[in-house]
């Protein structure tokens, strides 16, 4: 992860609120196929 710069310019705020959007948004999709992931290996396990 880059360090964090002191000065603030309209192209380094832009930047810093897309990657928030774009981590928020991954996180999502990650909590979003758990369920099928698990269900997914339980029923390779045979416990389904």
């Amino acid at each position: 992860m880059e360090p964090k710069m002191n000065h603030e310019c309209p192209h380094c705020e832009a930047k810093a609120q897309e990657e928030k959007v774009n981590e928020e948004m991954g996180l999502a999709i990650l909590i979003m196929l758990m369920p099928a992931m698990t269900l997914t290996m339980f029923s390779s396990l045979g416990l389904f």
